[in-house]
């Protein structure tokens, strides 16, 4: 299945020739998931359950894949975790991948030491995603590796092209924060808020505009996404408009 998709606004298309995941993140049912069990309810029943597998593997793999413009890319997996695709499987994608070169291709996952694996072509954007810096109670909301782990697994990955996305952003320490995403050197940051109302402790608007602000000054691409705070923080927004 290759489709459009409306968590970045840079990508031109999703493409999933490996589909499913394990870290089990509470906000990834109402999003993710649920948009992917739509179809796959008569399609699928390893997609509808989301369990990595390899059905549509080989079949994707020969699929024609659209042209990227300049911060264009084509989202791969993007409806699982590739640290979940087998070794053999994954180096499958990245020849072809490395075969469409005038192409851009983003790779996301949440556990960046599977990186590690392969060697990636150019073309290929690494990204993770860093909702917070706080390990504490973090594994209340995923299975995924601890902040503090993938953020120093991805510092030691050795590629050019790298993305951060905190979203959804859970409370964080700012410093700490803007550390971290300075020394990932990443060539674009994605921010923004929980857009499926999942109860997650969520920080103030005016620091999440405040990280954006402080990386903006590092030189570092940064796109706001979804900014509305829930209706429990309203009160603080205020403060910039003056209500």
């Amino acid at each position: 299945m290759i489709n459009k998709t409306n968590m970045y606004q840079h990508s031109v298309y999703q493409w999933n020739p490996f589909v499913g995941c394990k870290h089990q993140c509470v906000y990834c049912l109402s999003s993710f998931q649920a948009q992917i069990k739509r179809w796959a309810k008569k399609n699928c029943p390893e997609c509808y359950k989301f369990e990595p597998h390899y059905r549509h593997l080989e079949d994707r793999l020969k699929q024609q894949l659209p042209r990227t413009k300049f911060m264009q890319f084509i989202f791969t997996c993007s409806n699982g975790d590739v640290a979940f695709c087998k070794t053999e499987s994954l180096r499958k994608i990245v020849d072809r991948i490395r075969s469409e070169s005038s192409k851009t291709f983003l790779i996301q996952s949440k556990d960046p030491e599977k990186f590690n694996r392969l060697i990636f072509p150019d073309n290929v954007i690494l990204g993770i995603t860093l909702e917070t810096n706080r390990n504490k109670n973090y594994g209340k909301y995923s299975k995924a590796p601890i902040p503090s782990k993938r953020y120093g697994d991805f510092l030691a990955v050795k590629h050019p092209l790298k993305m951060v996305t905190v979203e959804p952003v859970m409370d964080f320490d700012l410093n700490v924060m803007v550390h971290w995403i300075k020394k990932i050197n990443p060539c674009m940051v994605w921010i923004g808020y929980d857009s499926k109302s999942n109860k997650l402790p969520e920080p103030e608007l005016l620091k999440v505009l405040e990280l954006h602000w402080q990386l903006s000054k590092a030189h570092i691409t940064t796109i706001l996404k979804k900014i509305s705070p829930p209706a429990d923080i309203l009160p603080f927004s205020n403060k910039l408009t003056g209500g």
